[in-house]
C-alpha cells in the first residue's frame, strides 16, 4: 500500500494509547505522541521495580499482561510496543496476536520528512528528522532513529533498526533484523542480508551476507572465518 503521508493520521486519532516496555525507546516515544497532542494512557512493563513510577509523568501501571489494561485495547486504546530489542518486540507482538488484540501502532515524529509515495507497515519508530525520500519501502516493527536518510527506492525488510545520523543510499534492500548503528553510510544499490549487524559510522561498500558483522570505513567483515 502507497501512503500518501505517514502510516496514522494523527489528527483523525481520539483514542489514548498505552506503550509496552519501559527503555530508552520509550521517552522517544511519549515524545511523539506527545507533540502528536495525544494521550498516553500509561505503560505496562513486566520488570516489577518500575511499577508504580512515572516516565516523563506517564504511569507505569503495571505487567504487560495485566488483564484490566489489556482489556481497554482496540476501541477505547491503540498500543505501542516500545521494546527496542528485537526478541522482546516479536514477543510482545505475539502475545498481542494470542490475545486477539488489534495490531499496534507506529510512533512517528512529526519533524520527519516523509515523501508522499511511500510503503510503511505497522508498529513502526520513526524518530525526529528522519528523511524517508520517495519509494521507500519499510516493513514492520522497525526503529529508524533520529536524522537517518534514506534515499529514494530503498526497501527495509521487518524487524530492522537504523542508528542516529545513519545514510543509506538509492536501491539498498535491507533484509529482516538487520542492525545499522549511528552514524553509518550504505552506499547504493547493494544488499544487506537477514540478520546482519553493521557497526557504529561504518562505511559499506558492498553487498554482506547473512549474520554477518561489519566495522570500519571502508567496512570489513569481523566474523571469524
Amino acid at each position: 500500500m502507497i501512503h500518501d503521508q505517514p502510516q496514522i493520521n494523527y489528527n483523525d486519532m481520539h483514542k489514548g494509547i498505552i506503550i509496552f516496555g519501559v527503555c530508552d525507546l520509550t521517552k522517544g516515544a511519549l515524545d511523539i505522541f506527545q507533540k502528536n497532542n495525544l494521550m498516553v494512557y500509561g505503560i505496562l512493563e513486566d520488570d516489577v521495580k518500575w511499577h508504580d513510577t512515572l516516565m516523563h509523568n506517564i504511569p507505569v501501571l503495571g505487567a504487560t499482561d495485566h488483564p484490566n489494561f489489556l482489556a481497554l485495547l482496540g476501541e477505547a486504546c491503540a498500543s505501542f510496543i516500545a521494546y527496542r530489542h528485537i526478541q522482546k518486540r516479536k514477543n510482545c507482538l505475539n502475545f498481542l496476536i494470542t490475545e486477539q488484540k488489534p495490531a499496534p501502532i507506529s510512533a512517528i515524529h512529526p519533524s520527519a520528512v516523509i515523501a508522499e509515495a511511500i510503503e510503511l507497515g505497522q508498529g513502526n519508530y520513526i524518530g525526529a528528522q528522519v528523511n524517508l525520500a520517495p519509494e521507500v519501502r519499510i516493513g514492520n516493527h522497525c526503529v529508524v532513529h533520529n536524522g537517518a536518510i534514506i534515499e529514494s527506492a530503498t526497501h527495509i525488510h521487518d524487524w530492522v533498526e537504523i542508528g542516529a545520523g545513519s545514510i543509506i543510499g538509492e536501491h539498498v534492500t535491507i533484509e529482516e533484523g538487520v542492525f545499522i548503528g549511528i552514524g553509518a553510510r550504505i552506499i547504493s544499490n547493494v544488499t544487506i542480508q537477514k540478520g546482519a549487524s553493521i557497526g557504529t559510522g561504518s562505511v559499506v561498500l558492498g553487498n554482506v551476507k547473512s549474520g554477518d558483522l561489519l566495522l570500519g570505513n571502508p567496512a570489513k567483515s569481523i566474523q571469524q572465518p
